[in-house]
């Protein structure tokens, strides 16, 4: 079996009021009475062996980055391989559970080399970077599918939304929101939940980044809501401090 998957766009052709039509129907003039336009597929997407668990589409870049889990009943991965390279059709391998997707056309651009569950994925624009999450470990790559960097947190990672700038990351680890540093992934700062009011142990369940980068909002399981003003700045600061002081 091969997943599919679609990327959508509006029908042209809504229908707005105007004089003539269908008369005495009860939505009014025009042929559609007002009625809204669905989506349509733009393009159907196929080649992942396994479930598909998460993706990401970067308008600016062109891309969608989707990950999946390995097809079922395949067995263990074998030594990772450097990934494909671009086709106008694929079905990828039981365990290559990550790929890169040209918007416009729909072509299969590459798979990355991660051959385990992904859990999030990310496109960090301003940078280039693309980011994926797996049950054991976090991966960096450039948008040319080359690995930069990966680590194995200690916690499980359930999100990741990198800043605006494209230098740093947010990723949820456990109870904890974790940020990172995209280019080597460096552990700059966890801001734990436990310490801001929530249960012993609640696993942060959701989290987003205001556009600006200035609020963090993140939910944990047993209900609980916190607010972080300026989760970063004050991190980007400091960093700007010390690469200036090893520069004296």
């Amino acid at each position: 079996l091969v997943s599919t998957f679609a990327i959508a766009v509006v029908a042209a052709g809504a229908a707005a009021g105007g004089g003539g039509g269908t008369g005495g129907s009860s939505g009014g003039a025009g042929g559609t009475g007002g009625r809204m336009a669905c989506p349509t597929p733009l393009r159907v997407l196929s080649g992942h062996r396994g479930p598909l668990q998460c993706l990401c589409l970067s308008t600016e870049l062109g891309l969608l980055l989707t990950g999946a889990a390995p097809a079922r009943g395949a067995p263990p991965a074998a030594s990772p391989d450097a990934g494909r390279e671009e086709a106008a059709s694929v079905t990828l391998g039981p365990h290559e559970c990550v790929a890169v997707w040209a918007v416009p056309n729909g072509r299969f651009v590459r798979s990355l080399p991660v051959h385990e569950r992904a859990v999030a994925v990310a496109v960090a624009h301003a940078s280039q970077r693309l980011l994926v999450a797996t049950q054991r470990s976090v991966h960096v790559f450039s948008v040319s599918g080359r690995p930069l960097a990966v680590v194995s947190p200690d916690r499980g990672v359930g999100r990741i939304v990198p800043t605006i700038d494209g230098e740093l990351a947010l990723l949820s680890e456990g109870s904890a929101l974790a940020v990172r540093r995209i280019s080597d992934l460096q552990l700059l700062h966890r801001y734990d939940l436990e310490a801001g009011g929530a249960a012993s142990g609640a696993p942060l369940r959701a989290f987003s980044l205001s556009a600006e980068n200035h609020h963090a909002f993140a939910g944990t399981a047993d209900g609980g809501l916190t607010i972080y003003a300026n989760p970063v700045v004050g991190i980007q600061v400091l960093e700007r401090l010390a690469s200036e002081l090893l520069n004296l």
